[in-house]
């Protein structure tokens, strides 16, 4: 087995997760998801409110968006560098925003272990395309 079969089991993997990611944002109650207003009333709730109905809203929409197009490129193995670092900076605003705040041991080390990997994944990226 060649290096570069591990390297594409990982970035199937984190491509399904983050276009599941992006479908469930937009379609409540697909493969568990909240959908868009549910999204955004998190978001509300997550100290954002100063953006208003709307803008919580769009916002959500934007964020999922971002996540499933962020997936399709990775799964494709297009601009995985933007990908990946995007990717980084949502899990990280996650963890910050909502899973440190919620005291829930398990999904802050399951965010810490995702923005970890993302990032490093990204730097990887980002030397190869150096080289």
């Amino acid at each position: 087995m060649n290096t570069g079969t591990g390297s594409l089991v990982i970035r199937i993997g984190i491509a399904l997760l983050f276009i599941w990611g992006g479908l469930e944002k937009f379609i409540e109650g697909f493969l568990g998801g909240v959908g868009l207003q549910n999204m955004a009333d998190f978001l509300k709730q997550s100290g954002l409110a100063f953006l208003g109905d709307t803008g919580t809203y769009a916002l959500g929409a934007i964020l999922a968006l971002f996540e499933l197009i962020a997936g399709i490129l990775i799964l494709v193995n297009k601009q995985t560098v933007y990908a990946y670092a995007f990717l980084a900076f949502i899990m990280l605003m996650a963890l910050v925003l909502v899973h440190i705040p919620s005291g829930n041991w398990m999904n802050i080390m399951i965010h810490i272990a995702l923005t970890t990997t993302l990032a490093g994944l990204a730097l990887n990226e980002k030397n190869k395309a150096a080289l």
